[in-house]
């Protein structure tokens, strides 16, 4: 068995719901989590193996989860007054029925369920470097809860950013300097006519900080920084020709 301690589990309600769920069958759980992606790796990591760099989509794709899960007593603020100030108006004024004013309950829950489905799709998307492997994690095409988890020995080959092709995220790029992040394994085949990388696993979305420590990982410089030049001996230096100054009067200047 792993030597490796334990993460804390919290206290509260929140922790004793932690506690009770890794009481359940390992593998059983492994398939729930793989959906979300969890932080806590120390039940998947290997002996002696340590995370290096961890690559999540950007910020901005995980926008109305992050709104409603972070601040959901504002939201839940926001709705009630909605409520109150709508049931008045129709008990007021008689414009409409009384039970129209629950329309904002009603909008709420459709934004909770996008939420949540934003946050799910958000959560699927991971590259996990670490000491010994690399680790991309996607949802599988087709389906909303499974994830497909590739772990490679080696390094990518070759990376490559390009522009999302979705005019939307293509703004949010813009703005925020994010990009599609494009990982060929193997082969250095290009699409003719552009500069994208044929034949790559591609991970949307990624902040370009990320990105250029990914490269740091991938492409190392020998030495590790610059290189020191050292000669045997005194070094003479030989111009081809004579060296000739001329020097001309400024017509500023006065004689």
């Amino acid at each position: 068995m792993s030597k490796r301690p334990r993460t804390e589990t919290g206290t509260g309600l929140s922790g004793l719901f932690v506690s009770y769920w890794r009481r359940l069958p390992e593998h059983f759980r492994w398939n729930i989590e793989d959906t979300f992606q969890p932080e806590a790796l120390e039940e998947r990591l290997l002996p002696n193996e340590e995370p290096q760099l961890e690559i999540r989509l950007a910020w901005y794709r995980d926008i109305t989860g992050g709104i409603v899960f972070h601040y959901f007593n504002y939201v839940l603020g926001v709705t009630l007054l909605l409520v109150v100030g709508l049931l008045l108006y129709a008990l007021i004024s008689g414009a409409f029925a009384w039970y129209f004013a629950f329309v904002p309950f009603g909008l709420l829950i459709a934004l909770i369920i996008y939420a949540t489905l934003e946050r799910i799709e958000y959560r699927q998307w991971r590259l996990l470097k670490t000491n010994a492997r690399l680790i991309i994690s996607i949802p599988q095409p087709g389906s909303l809860f499974l994830v497909d988890n590739i772990e490679l020995k080696g390094l990518p080959q070759v990376v490559d950013t390009n522009w999302s092709r979705n005019p939307v995220w293509r703004v949010f790029q813009f703005v925020t300097g994010a990009r599609d992040l494009y990982l060929s394994l193997a082969a250095y085949r290009f699409v003719e006519g552009t500069a994208r990388v044929g034949d790559a696993l591609i991970i949307p979305d990624v902040m370009p900080d990320q990105v250029f420590a990914l490269k740091r990982l991938i492409f190392t410089v020998p030495g590790g920084g610059p290189q020191k030049v050292t000669f045997a001996g005194p070094q003479e230096v030989k111009f081809p020709s004579p060296q000739e100054v001329i020097l001309t009067d400024r017509p500023d200047e006065e004689d």
